[in-house]
């Protein structure tokens, strides 16, 4: 038989290591357990796949990925010029989940007007056009600004809602842009689990 003796120290140094073990595990129970409504998000155990696409409004099977929206005025007619207080829009298109779990998602864009030189400037496409978001209309007074919108998509859903960007020439913006080209919009979907807030 043999006997274990404990000196003072290594009592102490079990005593903190049990309690640390026990600040842990009541630290993790707590996450666990705290909702979103406290303003805490705590800790998330679903596993699957993120997998968002952007897809034709009327072939939801067809990615746009890389690929460019048509834009035409609000009439419908694809030969415009951008002047002063004119609105276009781009051609409808769907957000897609493609994977495994629920989705939050925003849309973001990014914007370049070019001088004819190849130099891009996104502050100077910012200070000529607006640009928001509409979903199934191409209504102002039901679009949101890019900032504002989220939406929400179930796992391996393509939602019914098409959405459309409208752009409108601001009426100051006069002549200083005339010679200058709007290279292209790009759209970037920022998806995250469905029972996470987006942060601003």
């Amino acid at each position: 038989m043999f006997r274990y003796k404990l000196n003072k120290k290594q009592i102490v140094i079990a005593a903190m290591v049990i309690l640390l073990c026990l600040v842990c595990l009541s630290g993790a129970t707590l996450a666990l357990f705290t909702s979103e409504s406290s303003g805490v998000i705590g800790i998330i155990a679903t596993s699957g796949d993120l997998d968002v696409d952007v897809v034709d409004a009327l072939d939801t099977e067809l990615s746009l990925v890389g690929s460019y929206l048509e834009f035409q005025t609000t009439l419908g007619q694809d030969d415009f010029r951008f002047e002063p207080g004119a609105i276009v829009v781009t051609q409808g298109f769907k957000v897609r989940n493609r994977g495994s779990i629920p989705i939050n998602f925003r849309i973001t864009l990014n914007e370049d007007l070019d001088d004819g030189s190849g130099n891009f400037d996104a502050d100077k496409f910012n200070q000529a056009f607006e640009i928001w978001i509409a979903k199934n209309t191409v209504d102002l007074a039901t679009a949101q600004k890019p900032t504002e919108f989220v939406d929400s998509l179930d796992s391996y859903e393509c939602g019914d809602d098409i959405y459309y960007l409208i752009i409108r020439m601001k009426e100051d913006a006069d002549n200083t842009y005339q010679n200058y080209y709007c290279t292209g919009i790009g759209i970037t979907v920022c998806a995250v689990q469905g029972n996470v807030e987006i942060e601003e």
